[in-house]
């Protein structure tokens, strides 16, 4: 038994630590997507500003009617740029006459041109470049890439002086809370000041986290199922573990159980077998009845170990009679007075029922009404003092059976009609029984539309009170 608790708890400790390790994989693996799926956005964001700034630029050239020269072009439309045509031949006679190669003198050339144009280009500037045009470009180039995200945009100078924007009326924490990717479109000598296009994602990391939410949500629901069958397995392997001890109780107690309408019937022959014992015809046949009803018993115990306990069975069939429960009572008590006088017991009755007349399997009623008093005769550490009391209420009566014994925990109220359950006493073999008596005694109660409660403290007794309907055809 103690081998196979330690094959349970090495088996429990490997599982843990193989769903831990699968748990902090899955995160790991999560982890690492988001930030992959993070860089695949920045590169794409990056992509997009580039081009905007591209088109941008693009767009303030062709408004503001200035062609870009070639290397080796036609250059006479752009000595119109200069003041006068000596000016422009000065300008190649000094560049002719230095020691310079052919590309420098070109590069030359066209920065002195680019110096020309840029004055005119500035002047322009702000006025081809309008929300709606911005917009519309950024719009086409989010909608190429296949990005849906709520955007804003400015558009200022390296100093971060503003001179476009849509978002005049908006709050700046939004922006503070958005990511946002600049990139200078304005940069190259055509321009004497640089200009500096940003574009500002709202709901990046939701953007994020929703490109990879199917694959996230069936790792959550694959973690939770593995989990949810893991803590399963654990509870049956318990419950298994559980059971195993409870039936192994069960079987080492069942002899003694026995033993106790045998130990009855053994009382009832030893006293009419003694010579030395004068018995009368009514005492005699006193102890005979004594047996008959010990060996009934003895074979109804059987019985129910049988069907109840071991055996997983659909309720018994009742087979209703009317009669008089207090009549039910006095047989069964009679039934078990020799085993309370071998511990010098008493057992008192107290009927004040008037709805006495009940409609139930006798049978049954009376095995209830044997358990409850043989409940009381085990569990009294000293001589015990048993008071059965019947009282009227609406609709039936109530049957109180009050002991003085050991009493039961109040966190073992519920438990002790479960089946197989013992009340703890210290030691195995002290109080002998099954565990199935008040089970099948809450059973056959509640096949009777009735109740059955407790009422206990430790060291205070135990009170058990039954509810039973009065005469009248029950509904199973």
């Amino acid at each position: 038994m103690k081998k196979n608790s330690k094959y349970i708890q090495v088996i429990i400790f490997l599982s843990s630590f193989a769903l831990l390790g699968f748990l902090l994989v899955q995160l790991y693996w999560a982890k690492n997507t988001f930030n992959e799926k993070k860089n695949n956005f920045h590169t794409l964001f990056e992509i997009c500003v580039t081009e905007i700034g591209d088109e941008l630029r693009e767009k303030i050239l062709n408004e503001s009617n200035y062609s870009i020269p070639k290397i080796g072009g036609n250059i006479l439309p752009i000595q119109n740029r200069f003041g006068s045509k000596s000016e422009f031949s000065d300008t190649l006679k000094k560049i002719s006459s230095s020691k310079k190669s052919i590309s420098e003198k070109r590069k030359d050339l066209f920065r002195i041109i680019n110096k020309k144009l840029a004055l005119n280009i500035n002047i322009n500037l702000d006025k081809v470049l309008g929300e709606k045009e911005v917009i519309s470009l950024i719009e086409a180039s989010l909608e190429k890439h296949g990005i849906k995200n709520d955007f804003h945009y400015s558009i200022t100078d390296e100093n971060g002086l503003l001179f476009l924007s849509n978002f005049e009326n908006i709050d700046n924490s939004i922006l503070e809370r958005s990511t946002s990717y600049s990139v200078e479109f304005l940069n190259d000598d055509l321009f004497t000041e640089k200009r500096v296009f940003t574009l500002y994602i709202l709901k990046l990391r939701w953007s994020i986290a929703k490109s990879f939410t199917p694959v996230l949500i069936l790792s959550i629901v694959l973690i939770l199922i593995i989990l949810g069958t893991f803590i399963y397995s654990i509870r049956v392997i318990q419950n298994q573990k559980k059971n195993t001890r409870i039936k192994t109780d069960f079987i080492n107690n069942m002899t003694h159980e026995l033993k106790t309408p045998i130990a009855t019937i053994g009382l009832a022959c030893e006293a009419l077998t003694d010579k030395n014992i004068k018995l009368d015809n009514t005492s005699q046949n006193r102890f005979l009845k004594t047996i008959k009803s010990e060996n009934e018993r003895l074979g109804k115990l059987v019985e129910n170990v049988l069907e109840s306990s071991v055996s997983v069975k659909a309720s018994p069939e009742l087979k209703l009679e009317v009669f008089n429960i207090e009549e039910v009572i006095k047989k069964a008590i009679k039934s078990i007075q020799l085993s309370y006088n071998t511990r010098n017991g008493k057992i008192k009755i107290d009927f004040l029922a008037q709805n006495k007349i009940i409609e139930a399997d006798k049978l049954h009623i009376t095995n209830v009404i044997h358990n409850l008093l043989d409940n009381s005769l085990k569990y009294s550490s000293k001589s015990p003092l048993v008071t059965i009391s019947t009282r009227d209420v609406i609709g039936g009566l109530i049957i109180r059976i009050k002991d003085n014994g050991i009493g039961i925990a109040k966190d073992n109220h519920k438990r002790i009609f479960e089946k197989l359950f013992r009340v703890p006493t210290g030691d195995l073999h002290n109080v002998k029984g099954f565990g199935l008596g008040l089970s099948y005694v809450k059973s056959i109660i509640d096949l009777h539309n009735g109740k059955i409660m407790v009422e206990s403290k430790l060291g205070n007794g135990s009170t058990f009170t039954v509810n039973l309907k009065s005469s009248k055809i029950l509904e199973l």
